[in-house]
């Protein structure tokens, strides 16, 4: 695996990557069937914990917010020059009165059309393909699923690791870095217009 930028990882992470397949990509869309070697950690709420790019790298199952950063670092790592940012979208279940958050990673192909890197276990808020012209459009891709799921989009922001978490080793940390979840809910700035 060519190594593109130095930030750290060591060659416990190359070996992994390498095993992941990731020495073959030649592209950043390639990285959703790395994304996809990785089960679903369904059961999250029993133990919230956030994992680094390093600590999902290692695990056997994520998130889909551990696939987010997880998915960000990656670009960082693997193609340095794509423009990449996090989209974090809130969502209401009516049936269970319940709040909840889903976050992705977007990335710009050389076409300029924006894709996205997601893990989940609903049907509908997998990958994006790079055939959307901006993040406007990802995130009313994923309102659309959730409205076929009978749930309601509430809102969205857009930012990166870099704005949001300055202070966080989202890259490194062995510990959870849950406090990435508040960070994320400061960024919504957008609400979707539902249908009366």
């Amino acid at each position: 695996m060519r190594r593109r930028v130095d930030l750290g990882y060591d060659e416990a992470d190359f070996e992994r990557l390498r095993e992941l397949g990731a020495a073959t990509f030649e592209n950043p869309a390639e990285i959703a069937t790395l994304v996809d070697q990785y089960g679903y950690l369904d059961e999250w709420k029993l133990n919230y914990q956030i994992r680094s790019v390093r600590g999902s790298l290692h695990a056997k199952r994520i998130t889909c917010i551990d696939s987010a950063v997880f998915t960000y670092g990656l670009l960082e790592l693997l193609f340095p020059d794509v423009k990449r940012r996090l989209l974090a979208i809130h969502r209401r279940d009516p049936a269970k009165d319940e709040e909840m958050g889903h976050c992705v990673t977007l990335y710009w192909n050389d076409q300029g059309k924006v894709g996205s890197f997601s893990k989940s276990s609903f049907v509908g808020l997998g990958h994006r393909d790079a055939v959307f012209n901006n993040e406007h459009e990802v995130a009313a891709s994923y309102a659309k699923a959730y409205i076929k799921m009978a749930f309601q989009p509430l809102y969205f922001g857009i930012t990166t690791l870099e704005e949001v978490a300055p202070d966080v080793d989202w890259r490194f940390d062995r510990g959870p870095i849950n406090v990435l979840s508040e960070r994320l809910i400061t960024c919504y700035e957008y609400a979707f217009m539902l249908p009366s």
